[in-house]
């Protein structure tokens, strides 16, 4: 008989946490039926020694004991545990290695560089142990957005593929991925490549005017001091001389993560405002230290040499509108979806990532609207493609592919708004909601074909508000999804309210009011 005690995180659970830990270790260990549930954690006893590598990938969870009347371990640290804090481990004192007592949400490349809307790692990790997922199975996020759920697949051993339509949060994927897999010979050369780099490595020989063919000069020196669009300039050009592709991307979203504070955009807005003083002129110092910061870091990673990384892992620059075309995915080939889509029309996704977009020759001022045009959830909206949309919810009153629950309240929305004297944003508020939803139901349709029968969905989703004419109106968004997935094969399990992240709320007055994990599985 052995004797297992489980201990939760040190740091404080929220209560929809210690409620995916116990689904955590229910579905990953269904046949213990005998646990008792404790304030620090879970104990049980089993005939048989359950397999400790198994046990290592819970989440919510720091450490394990287990004994017999032969055998005992105490003190084993979970791979989470690890993770949070390896960067204090040093070799052949692996054993002092103590579980953190406050949450650390930007271990390893989930530092590399700062996503508004983005979810923790820990959540993504723990609902891979709630669907029970194995090492062989794949993991698909269509909305992957910096690519958190492809990280946390491939420390958990699973294959994954992920999607964004947004060119800034493709490169910010691949880089976190691919950062991991570098080795010390590769992290070296850049410290030798980057060493190169200082004060007089030609930026004030730069004519900007050179590079109008290739970048939107105009639109740049608008938004950064002409000594600091030389510097990012040349900068761009050193790290393009790397023979490393991946040191390609590593270096370039480190410098993407510096950009606005650089510029002439106010880092504290989440929208496009000047700030009222002017940047800082150290960007070439601060690029150098900050990406010896992150080679640090993964070196520490390599030096910890637990995590045995062989993983496939994908992310493609596409749409989940057209999934199966942008990833090439075959019907029923994807063991769980774990993903949180664009919060409707509550954060200007885009916007965050307007300087590194224009700085890398991604966009220019036209193409910039098309992109954001394209963007699920997105805010804004021309005159005129309102009023098509809006002619097209009017139809839409009588009979919908959207149910006659989201119908209604879209409709309540739009005759508020259209019988009172209000502003543009308001009178747009009705159609882009309807466009919202109807880009959901394609893209859910598309997640259906791909994922096999019987198995689960993730989809973190954030209510928010809105004032229609005069009257405060709350918009169940995690509700009108779940009606609009089970209109495309699939069953609601359960929706887990959480506590809204800080990060959602900022400058946002009518936005994120909630958030909820919807539980879904394909029929």
């Amino acid at each position: 008989m052995y004797k297992y005690q489980i201990y939760f995180s040190r740091y404080k659970l929220r209560d929809y946490e210690k409620k995916l830990a116990l689904k955590e270790f229910e579905n990953q260990f269904p046949s213990v039926k005998n646990k008792i549930v404790e304030e620090k954690g879970i104990s049980f006893s089993t005939n048989k020694l359950i397999d400790e590598t198994k046990l290592r990938k819970l989440t919510f969870y720091s450490e394990i004991n287990y004994r017999n009347s032969k055998l005992e371990k105490s003190n084993v640290l979970t791979d989470q545990a690890l993770i949070e804090n390896y960067h204090n481990f040093k070799p052949n004192l692996f054993g002092d290695l103590k579980p953190n007592k406050s949450r650390e949400i930007r271990y390893l490349t989930h530092s590399l560089h700062e996503y508004k809307g983005r979810f923790y790692p820990q959540l993504a990790k723990a609902l891979m142990n709630y669907a029970g997922i194995k090492k062989s199975d794949t993991v698909l996020d269509p909305f992957c957005g910096s690519g958190t759920t492809l990280v946390e697949s491939l420390l958990f051993g699973a294959n994954a593929v992920g999607v964004d339509i947004n060119p800034i949060a493709y490169l910010l994927a691949k880089s976190k991925v691919n950062s991991i897999l570098l080795k010390q010979k590769d992290l070296l050369k850049i410290k030798q490549k980057i060493d190169s780099i200082n004060e007089d490595s030609g930026w004030k020989k730069i004519s900007t005017k050179d590079y109008s063919s290739t970048l939107d000069i105009e639109y740049l020196q608008n938004w950064f001091p002409d000594s600091n669009l030389r510097k990012i300039i040349v900068i761009l050009e050193i790290i393009n001389t790397m023979s490393n592709e991946t040191a390609q991307l590593l270096s370039k979203v480190v410098l993407s993560n510096l950009l606005r504070s650089f510029s002439f955009q106010d880092p504290t807005q989440l929208r496009i405002r000047r700030r009222n003083d002017l940047p800082p002129e150290n960007l070439i110092e601060t690029f150098k230290k900050t990406l010896l910061e992150k080679i640090t870091c993964i070196e520490k990673f390599i030096t910890l040499n637990h995590f045995n990384l062989q993983s496939d892992v994908k992310n493609y620059l596409g749409d989940i509108r057209t999934l199966m075309k942008s990833t090439n995915l075959k019907k029923n080939s994807i063991d769980v979806v774990i993903t949180s889509p664009p919060y409707a029309t509550a954060l200007p996704y885009v916007d965050t990532d307007r300087l590194s977009l224009f700085a890398f020759g991604y966009t220019n001022k036209k193409s910039f609207k098309r992109l954001e045009n394209s963007l699920i959830g997105n805010r804004e909206i021309t005159k005129s493609k309102r009023v098509i949309l809006d002619q097209e919810l009017e139809k839409n009153f009588e009979r919908s592919i959207l149910s006659e629950e989201i119908i209604t309240k879209l409709k309540k929305i739009y005759l508020l708004n259209k019988s009172a004297n209000v502003g543009f944003r308001r009178k747009n508020k009705a159609a882009l909601l309807y466009k919202y939803f109807v880009d959901m139901d394609q893209g859910i349709n598309q997640v259906s074909q791909v994922l096999k029968k019987n198995k689960f969905a993730f989809f973190v989703v954030g209510n928010n508000r809105t004032i229609a004419g005069s009257e405060s109106i709350d918009i169940p968004t995690d509700d009108f999804v779940a009606l609009i997935a089970e209109q495309n094969n699939f069953k609601l399990v359960e929706k887990i309210c959480m506590s809204v992240q800080k990060s959602y709320m900022i400058h946002s007055k009518n936005s994120i009011s909630k958030e909820s994990i919807l539980v879904l599985k394909k029929k």
